[in-house]
């Protein structure tokens, strides 16, 4: 009993020690806006989820707003990360891009850990035309407005994002509009990725977003993309880091994997280590909401309506504000290059 009674004690000590001092009011993250970019404000209410995952390296999910009265809609195609092909991983940002009024086409690019990098991008592109093939099969489903095409990626997905966006026609796809990148990177490989991207269309906008503690990819790839993509005017392009703060409790942070935003209803049901490291290490917070989500619809409204280009480029407060802690302490804001 002793022994039982001094494990709880260890227990409940640890424990505690992972909790902020209670002096006071803890103080809180910003939460979710009510309005605007990032914000919790949605056209749409219900979210439509296809299956097409079939366990090939051609698979993808599909997703867009639940209402027959919508008949077509912008696309965004949502790359994962390296072995992140479970939606559930990035359900929070999915359900949010969806709500906004897109449809999200979230490509399956590795049947197992073992695929080739090589292959990812190819498998990408067959994945997208498989999904456009399909939708066009069903007409009462909202049917993409291909010219209203974006791509946002994380991880080696940042990485496959960019090279569709650099050789478009080369893989038989849309050309995008903008390209939306989170802490991209080959990783340990060095397949994968273009040794320059100066041919990449001037007419595209793109921001590129690393986070200040990314022990994987670190800005080896953003700076490739960021300084060989010469054709882009800069006040077109963005690279911005996310930092740290822990003023707060949960302090934000600032590791590689904060653009996953776990969200169990878009779970696949598949596991693998990568996966199970996501869901046990990420949550939703302000992070998502005033940074990849913020920019994501900023910039999206900025490319389709002429609208938020302040807020989605250009070195502004709207651009870098992180919100306020909950005792009114500015949050550390992004750094823009």
């Amino acid at each position: 009993m002793r022994s039982l009674l001094l494990t709880l004690f260890t227990i409940l000590l640890l424990t505690d020690c992972k909790k902020p001092a209670r002096n006071g009011p803890v103080i809180q993250q910003p939460d979710q806006p009510l309005e605007g970019y990032g914000g919790r404000s949605y056209k749409f209410g219900g979210v439509v989820k296809r299956n097409f995952d079939d366990n090939t390296n051609l698979g993808f999910w599909l997703y867009y707003p639940a209402d027959t009265a919508l008949k077509e809609a912008p696309v965004v195609v949502f790359n994962h990360g390296y072995g992140l092909w479970n939606p559930a991983c990035y359900g929070g940002w999915i359900k949010h891009l969806v709500r906004r009024g897109n449809i999200v086409i979230f490509p399956r690019y590795q049947a197992t850990l073992m695929t080739s990098p090589s292959t990812y991008t190819s498998n990408v592109a067959a994945a997208i035309n498989r999904a456009f093939k399909e939708i066009a099969s069903q007409p009462t489903w909202p049917q993409p407005i291909k010219s209203k095409l974006v791509y946002v990626g994380h991880s080696f997905g940042g990485v496959i994002s960019a090279n569709l966006a650099l050789s478009p026609g080369t893989y038989s796809v849309p050309a995008p509009k903008a390209i939306i990148l989170a802490c991209p990177g080959t990783g340990n490989t060095s397949q994968g990725a273009a040794s320059s991207y100066k041919m990449m269309s001037s007419k595209l906008k793109m921001l590129l977003i690393t986070e200040a503690d990314d022990n994987s990819n670190g800005t080896t790839f953003p700076d490739l993309l960021y300084n060989t993509t010469t054709y882009i005017p800069a006040a077109n392009k963005n690279h911005i880091t996310h930092v740290a703060d822990k003023h707060g409790y949960p302090a934000i942070t600032a590791d590689h994997g904060e653009a996953a935003a776990t969200d169990m209803t878009f779970d696949s049901g598949q596991r693998n280590t990568f996966i199970n490291l996501s869901f046990s290490g990420t949550r939703i917070d302000a992070t998502d909401y005033f940074c990849y989500w913020k920019l994501t619809d900023a910039l999206m409204d900025c490319i389709f309506n002429k609208q938020g280009c302040e807020t989605a480029l250009g070195n502004t407060e709207a651009q870098k504000n992180m919100g306020k802690w909950s005792d009114g302490t500015q949050v550390k804001q992004l750094q823009v290059k």
